[in-house]
């Protein structure tokens, strides 16, 4: 690889690892602001910027690590703009376990039954339409479904996908209440098509993904059906006896614990990925998603005791923290984090780390606001042409575009090295 290059979307995500021969693979592009806090400007013009700025890339793929619109919505506009700005598309395979996926299950009713603009819509529910959108955008031969165990290519490097897998343990809560959404179902005949629907669409989505896996056949038939089923499952919105059955499923949906608890379930739904460990290559990273500490915990066995590079997940914040991300040697820690109200802080444990830092914005930072200059100021970075000096004494720090570590910032007023105070 020749550099990372983290984009400031104020409370969101975008990282871009960019190969030796310009190739790009963008983790994520999405934001939960609708403006550059500085300026006011349209976030948007801040997606418009980052595509912009890859177009003479060699080759262009995207890989999403879940469906929450802090890490997508970035990427939907752009994906409807352009249909052939990327090459590929990867997507996280969503676990089903005895043949059930309950993250779908709710999502079907948080479609039919929420207010379209309310938050739980809009968080729960891209995962329904997201492979139709591609099949009509980028083509069934142009998409990629990952979990655990599969692997891929960029740039020579043969990536691994250590999360989530077959066995991924779901809350027995989640499973509690799709059940009871469906039971609230059958006690009004009328909606019988809607459930025989929902069970053919759960059938369809998991044949799709398996049918666009890297080992997958038949992927435009697989597409096909899940794209009928659809249609005719949302041909019944709005009919009168989905209405009928709307109180007592949204007594259901719209309970804070079941809300929560699916939020905290698609975070833990992350692609979570490595570089295969080559003793040439010496730039391993580790890239986390949103996962909780959790997830790391469980994967603690898979990963490596050093990284030269890490995205801290769900931007830094204390509430997915890892004792085991503490416990590693860390070059550089990625933090995509920015001003939100609902967001939280960079957690001061990171702040601890003897890793320099990167991050994209320090309006979450207690440190930053407490002492008003950057945490890396005194660390060591090892990447420097003379190993161990102060990050102050860093070419990048003194404005020079070049960065030894060949990891980048680019902000709403261009780019720096690891310096947020820069």
């Amino acid at each position: 690889m020749d550099r990372i290059e983290l984009h400031d979307v104020e409370y969101g995500d975008c990282t871009v690892l960019v190969g030796r021969d310009q190739s790009v693979l963008m983790v994520d592009c999405g934001s939960v602001s609708q403006y550059v806090r500085r300026d006011q400007t349209d976030i948007t013009q801040r997606f418009d910027a980052i595509f912009h700025r890859y177009t003479a890339a060699s080759a262009r793929y995207f890989l999403l690590t879940h469906y929450h619109r802090d890490h997508m919505n970035g990427f939907l506009r752009k994906l409807r703009q352009d249909p052939n700005y990327f090459d590929w598309v990867c997507l996280p395979a969503l676990p089903y376990a005895d043949g059930r996926c309950p993250i779908l299950g709710i999502a079907l009713y948080a479609h039919f039954f929420s207010a379209p603009q309310s938050d739980f819509a809009q968080v729960n529910t891209a995962c329904l339409t997201i492979y139709d959108l591609l099949h009509n955008t980028v083509g069934a031969a142009r998409i990629c479904t990952l979990r655990a165990g599969d692997s891929f290519m960029f740039d020579r490097t043969v990536y691994e996908v250590l999360s989530p897998g077959a066995d991924f343990a779901y809350d027995p809560a989640l499973f509690d209440a799709a059940a009871s959404l469906d039971a609230a179902m059958e006690q009004i005949p009328e909606t019988a098509g809607f459930l025989r629907l929902k069970a053919e669409y759960l059938s369809a989505y998991a044949a799709c993904q398996a049918a666009l896996s890297p080992t997958g056949m038949d992927r435009d038939a697989a597409l096909e059906r899940l794209s009928a089923v659809w249609r005719e499952l949302d041909a019944l919105r709005g009919t009168p006896a989905l209405l009928a059955a709307a109180e007592p499923v949204q007594e259901i949906l719209y309970a804070p614990a079941l809300r929560q608890l699916y939020i905290e379930t698609q975070n833990d739904l992350s692609l979570v990925f490595q570089n295969r460990r080559s003793a040439s290559e010496g730039f391993d990273i580790l890239l986390t998603g949103d996962v909780s500490g959790k997830v790391l915990d469980a994967l603690s066995t898979k990963l490596y005791s050093s990284y030269y590079a890490v995205k801290a997940p769900h931007h830094g914040t204390e509430s997915h923290w890892s004792a085991v991300l503490g416990q590693m040697e860390i070059a550089h820690l990625l933090i995509s984090n920015g001003d939100y109200h609902a967001g939280g802080e960079v957690s001061g444990r990171y702040i601890a780390m003897e890793s320099v830092k990167h991050c994209t914005n320090p309006s979450a930072c207690v440190w930053f606001r407490e002492n008003g200059s950057c945490c890396n100021r005194l660390l060591r970075c090892y990447e420097q042409p003379a190993a161990g000096q102060l990050t102050l004494k860093c070419s990048a720090a003194a404005g020079n575009r070049f960065a030894p570590c060949r990891i980048y910032v680019f902000g709403h007023n261009g780019v720096r090295g690891c310096h947020c105070d820069r």
